[in-house]
């Protein structure tokens, strides 16, 4: 954002100018972003799910290995 050398104006205006160029700014920045195709979306999309399957079978292996761990230790020790 671009810093003015005088303050002028009271608070809402400066306010108020000040909210205009910084949407002006994100105006210019949203047209310099190369947006993906439809068919680049949806096949991200899609691998991701992919490796949200494959973190969860994993999680839920070591949490169960992990709980037939410790009841067997509860077991052997109690």
């Amino acid at each position: 954002m671009a810093a003015k050398t005088a303050k002028s104006g009271n608070l809402f205006i400066r306010l108020w100018e000040t909210i205009a160029v910084f949407f002006g700014e994100v105006k210019a920045e949203m047209i310099k972003v190369a947006w993906p195709s439809r068919e680049e979306t949806i096949s991200s999309t899609w691998v991701v799910i992919g490796a949200v399957v494959i973190v969860a079978i994993w999680i839920f292996v070591v949490d169960q290995f992990t709980a037939m761990t410790m009841a067997g230790l509860v077991r052997l020790l109690g």
